[in-house]
């Protein structure tokens, strides 16, 4: 039985519906409208709601007329006979802010919801202006400039099984008519600061898949809804955890007053005040306010502060659970992000014991990931802060530790409760192609289940002889042929482009520019080996003999890997050329040099932002500053194992993170064509990342046959599942096709890796693959991919050594038409050898890698979307580098409205690089929007967009909105002011940002950073995501979703549109003429929460 039906028959049998209608008190009031710039009028009533439930019509999910309350009599009402003046909005916009609140209830038996939860629904002579709905213990509608008449303000129980004693409040506020919602700083002023990949492009990577039980059990959408009153814009709710996860606050939030205290002490205490201040509407006991331990509180560059605050119960950390608290640079508040674990009793957590050890879940760890170990072989070697480290024991199976396993007591939250857990990283490396594989995983205290997993690795004064600006601040070139290809310079996206490399320039400087002036390197220092970066070349790739991979294979170690050595005093002058051969000794101390110098310079570059020692940045020495330390960033070029990609693993702080930089192959040279029956044209093709590259083969082409019951030929075949885990499964290859024996392998694109398609290829016997692509365009580059760590195979492996390509969609349909005629059609397939591509010096993709350590040093995140919005701010964090003042001279670039592209040097594609689209402001350009992050959502370029929610893929989307937001700065400012105000806002909101954020939410964090800021840059940049479907009122799918759909896109923008607040959102909306939606009426509001409910007509939350 549903539960929701199980609710709804329990109540009705008890006789919750009462037939009795309340009365509130008064019953009714007269009030005229405030005719006075600035002049609020607010009438206040009290009534008492009846048991019962109630709700909305729904047609299919999807609101169709609204019915707050059933017919029994359950609802009170209030009424509102309001006087409006003739031509009294000819010099007015008022605001009608309709408000209700009550008791805080509690969780029904199944965790659905809260008893008593109120709908508010207000009407205008019997027609309704709007409702609100959104299960906090407070609701609000929002009317723009009302209509006079009659209003009706109706209260009635979602559902209650009591009396609902409630208050009542209507504010009237007039402003003149162009005013909009002051920001709650305008006059700060910026300066600028002077000097003083987890992967690429494909959906082919699944690895282990990230998870995590209370999302699996509790997915819920998170969606906008105007909650409490008087707020500056709608807030982000979570119904599933009954409380908001992102709060502004109320436009007259008071400051607190405190006593002479540092400006650190005074951040943490005006913060802890505003906790205080919201704690009914967080759902805060005031010891979990108390016990909140502060992680960081500071000012970002020259913007606001951000206070991070990390739950402690009995002090010991609630794993993924924290709140944010921004305020201005006059200490006043502006928003709240995050949530804490609430519901659960406090005085059962003492009692709670840790019934399994460290090492036991350390070993439970390990056999999550296909692996076998013994806890008895775990001794404890060390203890840093909360984690303790544990030995490397020999291991057999196909991989071996890299570092020290450590390991932490946390509480894991789950509904009404705290389950005691370990937090385990896991850090080894495959003993054959010694592929990195890095974990963190929480394991349950009391019976050693696995509660959640994260992959940490994501796919992406001396003299330095690098391609960067001579002058300060020595700012890095995009790659070796400079600057000149960014923003696109073709005529056509397939316009032919020579290309053309730049001098290298030596440069002489300490830092670049970091606040404190640390330098990168000690005087005496003749290594690229600093506090912040040890870089090196890691080509060593040799098998292991015996059971163990020797700790120092993959580390940068003087006596195996290459490290670049002073040429002179203080002085690493390399000679380089664009395009030279990357195996050459010079080459390799010349790539090590320019890995050391960028991320040195990036370290420095956002440090002056707000990304320190205290907020987690990678530094041998922290200096006393905060933070944990001995965990600088470990950067390995030409790393030897693995092509075409790069990577960023990234543990907690206090733990190295480690960036590999790879090979690419060459510039592709060759070609594919039918030869008969009858001679064709050359077809436009695109190589594989893997395989070999050289060949010439001739043979007959075979469609593959399609799998049992799936209508594709896409070679994918069945899927496994993921042993003890209710995870969605892997795919693995399909049966050998004996048709392809000896032939080339037809096969569509889609539904698996391209990996997976050549294993099937290859162990049919094929002597070669072609991909037909499945959308229109050209073909891309297949990229290799990953697998579980317990199969001993990787893209390298021969399983993978098989020629393969792709060609064009319409080119593959007319082969196929051939086919399906009866001809026997062959092909001629080759590729000519070509010298590598060093990665390492494709500054694009080193700084898409760095922030990936950023990112996720700054936010908790593990679910589909945040892996998304990882990838896209890696992008962003490349075009934060390559975007230039001068770029406004390019033609057809004035307004920054060009085509920029992510790692054109590696991939030869200066149009859109190994993105789907260039990113642009221009959708001649780009057309992708919110909606494209859902599997299924056709692509602008027609493709059936069947893997949009992959995390490239999803990450375009993220990273062309926050594109849009950074072009509208530019356009307001001088172009060196609007980039220290972009890193500002992107550091800022990643510290604002919730754990496991929705699109939405992380897009609020973003601007209330902005908004504490500059009022206009909160408005520049959320116009900038409203323009991408982010709007307003824009619905992201839920917080676990895999295949983000759900998302429900808007456009309305955000500025001078956010007076009001309100619980609820719901739907409904203002009358016409001058009577604008406004405040709660928000139209859908969300995704449906209670499913199947729909008996209670409520209005979804999906």
């Amino acid at each position: 039985m549903n539960h929701s039906f199980a609710v709804l028959a329990a109540l009705v049998a008890a006789g919750f519906v009462s037939g009795v209608a309340q009365a509130a008190d008064p019953a009714s009031q007269d009030v005229a409208l405030p005719v006075t710039p600035g002049q609020s009028v607010v009438v206040e009533w009290t009534g008492t709601a009846l048991p019962g439930v109630s709700g909305i019509g729904t047609t299919g999910g999807i609101v169709d007329a609204p019915i707050p309350c059933l017919d029994g009599g359950i609802e009170d009402t209030h009424i509102i006979n309001l006087t409006v003046p003739e031509g009294a909005y000819a010099d007015l916009t008022v605001t009608a802010e309709f408000h209700i609140e009550w008791a805080e209830g509690t969780p029904d038996p199944v965790g659905l919801f809260t008893d008593p939860d109120l709908v508010l629904a207000v009407y205008r002579d019997g027609e309704m202006v709007g409702y609100s709905d959104g299960g906090s213990p407070e609701e609000n509608v929002g009317v723009n400039n009302p209509e006079g008449g009659s209003y009706s303000i109706v209260a009635c129980p979602f559902i209650a099984s009591q009396p609902t004693a409630y208050s009542g409040r209507l504010t009237l506020t007039a402003l003149a008519p162009a005013d909009c919602v002051p920001a709650p700083s305008k006059a700060l002023a910026h300066s600028t600061i002077s000097s003083g990949f987890g992967g690429f492009k494909n959906p082919e990577r699944p690895g282990l898949a990230n998870f995590d039980v209370f999302g699996l059990t509790t997915a819920d959408v998170v969606h906008p809804v105007v909650d409490l009153y008087g707020r500056h814009q709608a807030a982000q709710y979570d119904r599933t955890q009954g409380k908001p996860t992102f709060l502004w606050a109320k436009t007259d939030a008071p400051v607190a007053a405190v006593g002479a205290l540092s400006e650190r002490e005074l951040l943490i205490a005006r913060a802890r005040e505003h906790l205080r201040s919201e704690a009914k509407s967080l759902r805060l006991t005031a010891a979990m306010i108390d016990e909140a331990q502060v992680s960081d509180a500071q000012f970002n560059g020259n913007g606001p502060a951000v206070v991070r605050f990390r739950q402690r119960v009995d002090g010991i950390e609630v794993f993924y659970r924290s709140l944010n608290v921004l305020l201005d640079r006059s200490y006043k508040p502006v928003a709240v992000s995050g949530y804490f674990a609430t519901g659960y009793d406090p005085t059962l957590t003492s009692a709670l014991s840790y019934a399994h050890s460290a090492p036991q879940a350390i070993a439970a760890a390990w056999s999550s990931l296909g692996g076998a170990l013994s806890a008895a072989l775990l001794q404890q070697t060390d203890v840093r802060g909360d984690w303790s480290l544990f030995s490397m024991p020999v291991l057999t199976g196909s991989h071996a530790f890299e570092r020290a396993p450590r390991v932490k007591r946390v509480w894991y939250p789950r509904s009404g409760a705290l389950e005691p857990a370990y937090y385990v990283e896991l850090f080894a490396r495959a003993k054959v192609n010694h592929d990195l594989v890095a974990y963190a995983v929480i394991v349950s205290a009391n019976d050693l289940r696995v509660l959640h997993r994260k992959n940490l690795v994501a796919d992406a004064a001396f003299s330095y002889r690098v391609f960067a600006d001579a002058t300060p601040p020595y700012q890095p070139y995009d790659a070796p042929l400079g600057n000149a290809y960014s923003p696109f310079p073709g005529s056509a996206p397939d316009a032919p482009i020579t290309r053309i490399g730049v001098d290298t320039n030596l440069v002489t400087l300490e830092h670049a520019g970091i606040v404190t002036g640390d330098p990168w390197l000690a005087d005496d220092a003749t290594t690229t080996t600093g506090n912040n970066v040890d870089a090196c070349l890691d080509n060593i790739d040799l098998p292991s003999v015996g059971l163990a991979v020797p700790p120092p294979v993959n580390s940068c170690v003087p006596e195996l890997e290459l490290r670049a050595t002073t040429t002179g005093d203080r002085s690493f002058d390399y000679p380089l050329t664009a395009d030279e051969d990357p195996a050459s000794a010079t080459a390799q101390s010349a790539a090590v040099v320019n890995l050391f110098f960028i991320n040195n310079w990036l370290h420095d570059w956002w440090y002056n932002h707000g990304f320190d020692e205290a907020a987690g940045n990678a530094q041998s020495d922290n200096y006393g500053r905060g933070g944990l330390d001995g965990d600088p960033l470990l950067a390995q070029g030409q790393d030897g194992s693995g092509r075409n990609n790069a990577n960023m693993a990234t543990p907690s702080d206090g733990s190295s993170p480690v960036m590999q930089q790879y090979l690419f192959d060459g510039i592709t040279v060759g070609e594919v064509r039918q030869t008969g029956p009858a001679a064709g044209e050359p077809l436009k093709f695109a190589a594989a990342a893997f395989g070999p590259t050289t060949y010439s083969i001739d043979g007959t082409l075979v469609l593959a046959a399609e799998a049992e019951g799936v209508a594709a030929n896409d070679g994918c075949g069945e899927a496994i599942p993921d042993p003890g885990l209710p995870l969605p499964p892997p795919a693995v290859p399909a049966l050998p096709d004996p048709a392809l024996a000896g032939n080339i392998a037809l096969i569509d694109r889609g539904n698996c890796n391209f990996t997976t398609k050549a294993q099937h290829a290859l162990l049919s016997g094929a002597a070669a693959l072609i991909v037909v692509n499945n959308a229109d365009g050209d073909p891309i580059s297949m990229g290799n991919g990953d697998i579980p760590i317990n199969a001993g195979a990787s893209p390298t492996d021969p399983i993978y050594q098989i020629a393969s390509v792709m060609i064009r969609k319409a080119d593959g349909e007319a082969l196929k038409a051939q086919l399906a005629a009866g001809a026997t059609v062959t092909m001629h397939l080759e590729r000519e050898p070509s010298m590598d591509i060093d990665g390492t010096l494709d500054n694009q993709i080193i700084a898409h890698e760095f922030f990936h350590y950023v990112h996720h040093r700054l936010t908790d995140s593990s679910s589909q979307q945040t892996g998304g919005m990882s990838e896209g701010w890696g992008d962003i964090n490349g075009f934060m580098l390559s975007v230039r003042a001068d770029d406004s001279m390019v033609p057809g670039n004035d307004a920054y409205q060009g085509a920029y592209s992510l790692a054109w040097y590696v991939s030869n594609n200066f149009f859109s690089g190994i993105r789907r689209a260039p990113y642009s402001t221009d959708f001649a350009k780009n057309a992708f929007t919110f909606k494209h992050i859902s599997d299924g959502e056709p692509t602008p370029d027609g493709g059936p967009g069947t893997s949009n929610s992959e995390v490239h893929n999803a990450g375009e989307i993220w990273a062309n909105a926050v594109w849009e937001c950074y072009a509208g700065l530019i356009a307001r400012h001088p172009f060196d002011e609007a980039q220290s105000r972009m890193k500002d806002y992107i550091i800022g909101g990643l510290k604002m940002t919730p754990a496991d954020a929705t699109y939405t939410e992380a897009r609020d964090a973003v601007l209330s950073v902005a908004l504490a800021a500059d009022y206009d840059d909160y408005a520049a940049c959320s116009r900038g995501f409203a323009k991408r479907g982010m709007g307003l009122n824009a619905i992201s799918p839920s917080r676990s979703s895999t295949d983000l759909v759900g998302v429900i896109e808007d456009y309305t923008e955000f500025a001078c549109k956010t007076t009001g607040g309100g619980g609820g959102g719901g739907g409904g909306g203002g009358s016409d003429g001058n009577n604008d939606r406004f405040g709660g009426a928000l139209g859908l509001g969300g995704l449906l929460a209670l499913l199947g409910l729909v008996a209670l007509r409520r209005r979804a939350a999906r």
